[in-house]
This record gives structure tokens, C-alpha cells and sequence, in this order.
């Protein structure tokens, strides 16, 4: 990827997905979570790299990450995913591959759309009916971004005040907890798969700013059908989110540069 490019890239928020190979359900037991939520409180250790959210389902994985540079990100993946598969297969006594191929990332612009990627990954196993509330799975960060977990913490609290925009922690709590709320009952859980498969979500500006810059293959500047946050989030909800899918040929090179 050219200098310019990969320029673009840094001092930014990504949303990481990753599903176990076949859609296995290999993350089904409490104990597998907690192991995988071990390592990667190391990873953010052993690397540059800040955790604004995570979601660890029985069966894939979400990261809501930010780094200064996208190569600690690739480094840090590789140490976390790796591990996580290496230690489940040789206590299973199992072969074959664990992930299914290479885990997909998005770019996320800060301010009202982090706030929306969070709370899309955050909701993730209400929407599919598995509890009531994000408190009740284990392999949420609930805990972390609502302020309620003080110890072995894996998500950089601070830092997601600021990148959602927020000034200070109890107007970030009061705001959160709102949210979530509203959202669950208001039934806004529609599957949002922008989220995942996209190059870029952010503002018209910005995302025209990112297809600009990437110079790979065929894409398509899109605006996503529902505000995905509801009334509570004020005036940080009045600017739409744009997103934009590339090719093939874009998609694998900004993941491979991940």
C-alpha cells in the first residue's frame, strides 16, 4: 500500500470481525470467552493498541480497536488470534483451523459513529436473542464502558469518552446507559451488515475523503437506511452515516495492510 495510504490508516478506530471456521460454535462455553478475553487484555500489554469495545459470541468476535499506527493492529491480531487458536486446539486435542480465513476490518470515524458502531456491537447478542441486556453475557464489555468493572480491564474507557465525542465521564455514563435502553426497547436490533462489510463508515465528507485515498479496485459511496441510535443521543444523531464498500480487490488490500 502506497505512503499515502497507509498515512491515511493512522490515528484511527477499526471495528474487527472474526468467526470460527464453519460458523462453529467454538466460543460456546463460558470458560473459552474468559480465556479469550485473558488474551487480549495481554495484547494490549505487549502492543500499542487500545480496545474501545469488545464482544466475544459463542461462535465470532468483535473489536472496536484504535491505534496510532495499523501495523501494531496486524501485530497485535496476529499474537491474539493466533494464541487463542493454538491453546483451544491443543487443549481439545484438535487440528484444522480454528478462524474462517482472515478477519474483516472497517474504518470508523470518530464522534457519532463510533458511538453507533458501539452500540451495534454491544447489542449483539440481544439481537439474536441470546439475553435482555448486554449485562448478562459474559464476553461483553458492558461492564468496562458503563464504569462498573474497576479491576483487569481490557477496554481503554478514557480514550472512548473522547472519541464518542463526550466531555466528561458521568455525561459519557448517563448517555450510554440511556441509550442501550431506549434502543432495547424501542426494538432497534435490525442486523446492520454496513458494520462489517464496508471499508469505511463516517460522514459523506469523510468517507468521500477515504474512497479518495485508496486507490485499489471498484467502490460504492452508500448512506445507511436507519439512524441506528435513536432520540437519546440528541445532537450527536443528527449527521447520517455514510459508508462505503469496495471491490474485491480494495477489501483485501486495506485487511491485508491489517
Amino acid at each position: 500500500m502506497p505512503r499515502r495510504a497507509r498515512k491515511l490508516l493512522e490515528h484511527r478506530s477499526y471495528h474487527i470481525t472474526h468467526r470460527c471456521h464453519d460458523r462453529k460454535f467454538l466460543l460456546k462455553f463460558i470458560r473459552d470467552r474468559r480465556r479469550y478475553l485473558g488474551l487480549l487484555r495481554q495484547m494490549t500489554r505487549r502492543y500499542k493498541v487500545e480496545v474501545l469495545g469488545y464482544m466475544v459470541t459463542s461462535n465470532h468476535v468483535h473489536l472496536l480497536l484504535w491505534a496510532r499506527d495499523p501495523a501494531e493492529i496486524s501485530e497485535g491480531l496476529r499474537f491474539l488470534q493466533g494464541t487463542a487458536a493454538q491453546r483451544y486446539n491443543r487443549r481439545k486435542e484438535r487440528g484444522g483451523s480454528y478462524w474462517s480465513g482472515r478477519y474483516k476490518s472497517t474504518l470508523i470515524q470518530d464522534g457519532v459513529h463510533l458511538g453507533r458502531c458501539m452500540f451495534y456491537i454491544d447489542l449483539n447478542m440481544v439481537r439474536n436473542g441470546q439475553v435482555g441486556h448486554p449485562r448478562e453475557w459474559i464476553g461483553s464489555s458492558y461492564a468496562e464502558t458503563a464504569g462498573k468493572r474497576k479491576r483487569c480491564l481490557i477496554v481503554n474507557r478514557d480514550l472512548l469518552i473522547r472519541k464518542t465525542g463526550h466531555g466528561s465521564e458521568k455525561e459519557f455514563t448517563e448517555w450510554y446507559e440511556r441509550t442501550l435502553e431506549d434502543k432495547i426497547k424501542a426494538g432497534e436490533l435490525s442486523r446492520e451488515s454496513f458494520w462489517t462489510e464496508s471499508l469505511a463508515v463516517g460522514d459523506r465528507e469523510w468517507v468521500k475523503g477515504i474512497a479518495g485515498r485508496i486507490h485499489v479496485g471498484s467502490k460504492e459511496l452508500s448512506k445507511t437506511e436507519t439512524s441506528s441510535s435513536g432520540k437519546s443521543l440528541k445532537v450527536r444523531e443528527e449527521a447520517a452515516s455514510y459508508f462505503i464498500k469496495g471491490g474485491k480487490r480494495a477489501n483485501q488490500s486495506l485487511s491485508r495492510y491489517l
